[in-house]
């Protein structure tokens, strides 16, 4: 189909059987950052050292949420605060 023909991303997940909660966080995080990043940025202002900075600064919020995420050695994580909150169900 024509490019002009889709609206929208997706994010598929290619995963053996995941059983656990924080084996699906590994394997979806940071890649639920990625895909939002693709979603709502225009196409001018992605770029890796930018997407990485911005990457990076996510890394507080996903340890106070409790996220088990990937901690890819290529980007610069902010240092986390050391608060944890409760995640709304």
């Amino acid at each position: 189909i024509e490019e002009r023909s889709v609206l929208g991303v997706e994010g598929p997940i290619w995963s053996e059987t995941v059983m656990r909660r924080d084996e699906f966080e590994f394997l979806v995080f940071p890649r639920l950052v990625a895909l939002a990043e693709v979603g709502w940025s225009p196409m001018r202002v992605r770029g890796w050292e930018g997407f990485r900075t911005r990457l990076g600064a996510h890394g507080p919020r996903l340890q106070a949420l409790g996220v088990n995420f990937y901690r890819a050695p290529e980007v610069d994580w902010a240092p986390s605060s050391g608060r944890r909150v409760t995640p709304v169900p």
